[in-house]
C-alpha cells in the first residue's frame, strides 16, 4: 500500500513539474518560430531588394540617358557631315514607295482595319475583366481577384493596366519580394509611370535603403509634381534621416496642395514643434481646429504650447 501511495506521488509530482514545463515551451517555441520566419522573410526579402537595386539604378542612369536625359554633347567635328560621304538621291528616296503596288496598298489597309478591330475587341475584354476583378476586390474576395488578373496576364503578360492591378495588390499587402518585379516591368513599358517609380521607391525606404529610395521618390515627382502622396513619401525619407528642415520645406508643398486636409496641417505642426518653432507650431494647430474643431490632439498640444 505505501508503494502505491509512493508511485501516485511520483506520478503526480511528475504531472505537476512537467505540464507548466510543456507549456511554457509551447508558448514561446510559437514565438520563437513566428520571430524566425519573420526573419527569414526578411532576409528573402532583402536578397530580392539587393538584385532589384542593380536593375533600378541600371533604369534611371543608363537607360534613361538614352532617351535624352543627361546626354554628353558630341564635338562639334562630329556632328559635321563628311564632305566625302555620299547622300542617297531624292529619287533614290521616293523610289521604293513609288514601286509598291496599288494591290500592296490596298492589302496594308485591309490588315491594318483588320488590327484596329482586333485591338479594340481586346481593350474591351480587357476593360470587363477588370471590372470583373474589382468587383472581387470590392467584395473582399482579395484571393479571386489576384486569380482573375493573373489568369488573364498569361494571355497578355505586357498589359499595362493588368499589371498595375496586380502590383497594386502586392504592394497593398505589402508583398513587396511579388511586387517589386511586376513594378519594374511597368516601368520599363513605361518609363514615366510616376506611380509604379514612387512604390518602388518606397520599398526601398521600407527597407532603409535610403539614398535609392531618395532617387526614386524625386523621379516620381519630377515627373507628377501635384500628387501630394509622393511628396508626403519624401517627408517621410527626410525625417528618417534627420533633415527635419528639408521635411518641413516639403511639408509645405503638400500644404499648398491640399491647404484644407487637418491631417496635413497637423504633420507640418508636429514637424515645426520637434525644431523647437512653437510659433509656427501653434499657428498650424489653430488651422486644424479651423477646420476640425473637435481634434483632440491639436487642442492637447496647443494647451502645452501655451503652458510652456
Amino acid at each position: 500500500m505505501l508503494k502505491i501511495s509512493v508511485f501516485l506521488w511520483m506520478f503526480l509530482t511528475v504531472i505537476l513539474i512537467s505540464l507548466p514545463v510543456g507549456i511554457i515551451s509551447f508558448f514561446f517555441s510559437k514565438k520563437i518560430l513566428k520571430k524566425l520566419t519573420h526573419v527569414l522573410w526578411k532576409i528573402d526579402t532583402f536578397d530580392a531588394l539587393i538584385r532589384f537595386k542593380r536593375e533600378v539604378v541600371y533604369l534611371y542612369t543608363t537607360k534613361l540617358s538614352r532617351l535624352g536625359f543627361h546626354l554628353k554633347k558630341k564635338p562639334h567635328h562630329e556632328a559635321q557631315i563628311n564632305e566625302n560621304s555620299s547622300l542617297p538621291s531624292i529619287d533614290e528616296i521616293i523610289k521604293p514607295k513609288a514601286a509598291s503596288s496599288a494591290h500592296y496598298d490596298a492589302e496594308s489597309i485591309v490588315q491594318d482595319e483588320e488590327n484596329k478591330t482586333t485591338m479594340i475587341k481586346k481593350r474591351k475584354l480587357l476593360e470587363k475583366i477588370i471590372y470583373d476583378a474589382l468587383g472581387f476586390r470590392k467584395d473582399g474576395k482579395l484571393d479571386e481577384y489576384e486569380k482573375k488578373i493573373i489568369e488573364w496576364l498569361a494571355i497578355d503578360p505586357q498589359d499595362k493596366d493588368l499589371n498595375k492591378l496586380l502590383a497594386d495588390l502586392y504592394f497593398t499587402m505589402s508583398n513587396y519580394k511579388k511586387a517589386l518585379p511586376i513594378l519594374k516591368k511597368i516601368v520599363e513599358i513605361d518609363p514615366k509611370d510616376h506611380k509604379a517609380i514612387r512604390q518602388i521607391g518606397e520599398v526601398y525606404l521600407t527597407a532603409g535603403d535610403f539614398d535609392v529610395a531618395e532617387m526614386l521618390i524625386q523621379k516620381a515627382i519630377a515627373i507628377n509634381p501635384t500628387n501630394p502622396k509622393y511628396y508626403i513619401s519624401m517627408v517621410e525619407l527626410l525625417y528618417n534621416t534627420d533633415r527635419k528642415h528639408d521635411a518641413i520645406v516639403e511639408m509645405d508643398k503638400v500644404i499648398k496642395l491640399r491647404p484644407t486636409n487637418s491631417a496635413y496641417m497637423l504633420t507640418l505642426a508636429d514637424l515645426y514643434q520637434e525644431i523647437n518653432d512653437f510659433d509656427n507650431a501653434k499657428k498650424y494647430y489653430f488651422r486644424v481646429l479651423e477646420y476640425e474643431p473637435s481634434n483632440e490632439k491639436a487642442k492637447k498640444k496647443l494647451k502645452e504650447l501655451v503652458v510652456e
